[in-house]
């Protein structure tokens, strides 16, 4: 840009514009060189209308008042001529002085010249960026007044700046022929300066360049290059736009220009690097067993660093065409021949993709740059591609796969063994279990009687008198040496036909065994009695229910014969127990379910159990109740809801027809009894002692 410029001084403070018609008018210009005069200048020939200076403003000629005197009232000034129009005439001065100032002076100081620019990207996104022009001091040579709106400075170097008079910052900065001319536009606050002395000025004017903006600079041109270059360039910083050395396919959309810009520079990056680190792999196998659980196996390899070579962009690999087609070797030696990266940032690889790339064979590494969440500068992209893991991941790696099958292979040859292991302890257990059956069938079910008695007595003595109950490390009970021998027990009594000696109602707590041994030994068995007189007077005062066993109670008494002596309480109640029963009632009548076992256990009652007297008519069966539990008592009654199974012992109805028995008693006879003795070997066994009852 060429030419020359102009400075403006503008009065913009509003108390100064009320205060114009009060200030004097210090400055004018000399009426034969133009120059600006200060009124203290003149000499004493100069004085009034002599003074030889007219109005920079209006041109009208001025009086100097007050010139060359060293005492007066009034100031010393310019006047116009009475009747003169001189509104601008003020500010026009302080112009002039100000200019006058700068030409003595000879010296200037620039401000900074800064322009800005804006480049759009292949993303859209708007780069700005600003050059500028650093301030610089420089030396007036010359001083041309060319009107009242601007003058024009010659500088040293030749160059030519225009200093703009008009009272606002802006327009154009073009000469009468619309050149664009260097020109500064000058901003001063205060009308003032037309009244003040040359010393004054300098003083005030000396922040003169913090006030000065530019309206044009010799330089525009080349700024407004340098700030689209340094937005472009800004542009390309963010990879949103085609570098100068980088051609693409033609007839691309902005979108695909920059993706395809993006996987140029990724191969450019990962030729210059030579190595990027890729993130660890694990696989998991999981293998059922029929036990219900099931084995488990990893295989874990950690992130590393992989050496490359052979970088090319997109070279075809069989079907496939990577964006990078490359060989890595891992730090440990591990060879990746070929090695697949895939760039995405708005595509996405499918699974139809990523099953071609298995088919392959071949290593994949994708970078998905659409994770990095906006705009990425290429010192960023570098540092994702090379060193952090975040936004890659494995489409397929070789050794993962061939881990998978050695894992699935070796926990399926596991789980084999431990079925084959477990077949081998179930045929052991069952062997096992075999001979302990024909162990305990060949022993009398008399002393596996005598055996079960002992255990439930002791198991009910620890109950009774506050054995205090071991616990495992789980917080549960343990069994006591008592509680264990009661369940060998019933296990041995019911392979020989006895599957009620489990029953909660006769083992239990208090159940029926509890009463019959507290009667036999004469003392508390689950009780805390001390004699069987005491037990039998609370069970004759107990609830209804134990009504149904009193007649058990008196058979027990008399085969035992505990200490009751003459008791005349114990007379009044068999008696009424007796009448009751004679005369049809059922208060007192038992059942007969157990009497099978007790006359196992209690052989001295088996007189009284085998008589009809006081017992109910039989049923159709009878419902096993809850099978003992070798454990507390709470625990016992834990299962007590049973399905109902047919009767193992001969009784009426259960698998007789009814051709020789009597159908109001209760056990089988004749051609009924052979019937269930063939429906029921095993039982029939038991029942009989190991002979059959009947004999062809």
């Amino acid at each position: 840009m060429s030419g020359p410029g102009n400075l403006v001084v503008r009065s913009v403070d509003a108390e100064g514009r009320a205060a114009l018609a009060e200030l004097v008018l210090a400055w004018a210009r000399d009426s034969e060189t133009g120059e600006p005069r200060y009124i203290l200048e003149l000499g004493p020939d100069r004085r009034g209308a002599k003074c030889g200076c007219e109005c920079a403003s209006c041109g009208l000629a001025l009086t100097a008042v007050n010139a060359a005197k060293s005492e007066f009232k009034t100031r010393p000034h310019f006047r116009h001529p009475d009747g003169a129009e001189k509104s601008a005439c003020t500010v026009l001065a302080a112009r002039a002085a100000v200019l006058s100032h700068f030409r003595e002076e000879g010296w200037l100081e620039l401000p900074r010249r800064r322009m800005s620019a804006e480049a759009r990207g292949l993303s859209g996104t708007q780069y700005q960026a600003w050059v500028e022009r650093p301030s610089e001091k420089v030396h007036i040579s010359n001083f041309d007044f060319r009107d009242r709106a601007f003058a024009v400075l010659t500088l040293d170097d030749g160059r030519t700046l225009r200093v703009q008079l008009t009272g606002t910052a802006g327009g154009s900065s073009a000469d009468e022929h619309g050149v664009p001319q260097p020109t500064i536009f000058l901003d001063l606050q205060d009308v003032s300066l037309a009244s003040m002395t040359p010393a004054d000025l300098r003083r005030r004017l000396s922040l003169l360049p913090n006030s000065i903006c530019w309206l044009g600079h010799w330089d525009d041109a080349d700024l407004q290059a340098a700030a689209e270059r340094a937005a472009r360039a800004e542009a390309e910083r963010y990879l949103d736009e085609v570098p100068a050395d980088l051609e693409l396919p033609e007839g691309l959309a902005p979108a695909c220009r920059r993706e395809t810009l993006l996987h140029y520079e990724v191969k450019r990056i990962l030729e210059q690097a030579r190595e990027l680190m890729v993130p660890g792999l694990k696989v998991e196998v999981e293998v059922p067993l029929h036990s219900g659980g099931s084995l488990n196996g990893s295989w874990s390899l950690d992130a590393e660093r992989i050496l490359l070579s052979n970088v090319r962009l997109e070279h075809r690999f069989g079907p496939l065409v990577p964006d990078v087609f490359c060989d890595g070797t891992t730090v440990a030696g591990v060879q990746l021949r070929p090695l697949l990266v895939e760039v995405t940032v708005t595509n996405v690889i499918d699974a139809d993709r990523i099953g071609r790339i298995r088919t392959a064979g071949a290593a994949a590494l994708e970078i998905n740059l659409g994770l990095t969440g906006g705009r990425v500068t290429r010192d960023e992209l570098r540092q994702l591609v090379v060193e952090e893991l975040a936004a890659k991941r494995w489409l397929h790696y070789p050794e993962l796969e061939r881990q998978r099958a050695v894992l699935q292979t070796r926990l399926e040859l596991q789980a084999a063994e431990e079925i084959a292991a477990k077949i081998a302890a179930d045929k052991e257990a069952a062997r096992l279990a075999q001979e302990r059956r024909l162990e305990v069938l060949a022993t009398p079910a008399t002393e596996i009687g005598r055996r079960f008695l002992a255990a439930v007595t002791a198991r009910l003595d620890e109950e009774t008198w506050g054995r205090r109950q071991l616990e495992a490390p789980s917080g549960r009970p343990l069994m006591s040496r008592a509680q264990e021998l009661v369940a060998e027990a019933v296990g041995d009594l019911s392979m020989h036909g006895y599957p009620e000696a489990g029953d909660v109602g006769l083992v239990g707590f208090h159940g029926l065994l509890s009463r019959l041994l507290t009667i036999q030994l004469d003392r508390g068995v689950g009780f805390r009695f001390e004699s069987a007189l005491e037990a039998l007077n609370a069970f004759r005062q107990s609830h209804i229910a134990e009504r149904t066993n009193f007649i058990l109670f008196f058979i027990a008494v008399r085969a035992y014969r505990p200490d009751i002596r003459a008791q005349e309480w114990f007379t009044d109640w068999t008696n009424e127990v007796k009448a009751s029963v004679q005369s049809g009632e059922r208060t007192y009548a038992r059942n007969a379910t157990y009497d099978r076992i007790l006359t196992l256990l209690f052989p001295e009652m088996a007189g009284g159990l085998s008589k009809d007297f006081g017992k109910l008519k039989p049923s159709t069966g009878y419902e096993v109740q809850p099978r003992y539990k070798a454990s507390h008592r709470e625990n016992v009654a834990e299962s007590e809801a049973s399905p109902k199974v047919a009767s193992p012992t001969p009784q009426l109805g259960v698998q007789g027809s009814g051709l020789d028995a009597d159908k109001r008693g209760w056990w089988l006879r004749g051609r009924d009894l052979d019937a269930w003795c063939k429906a029921n070997p095993e039982s029939a066994a038991a029942f009989f002692g190991q002979q059959s009852r009947r004999k062809s």
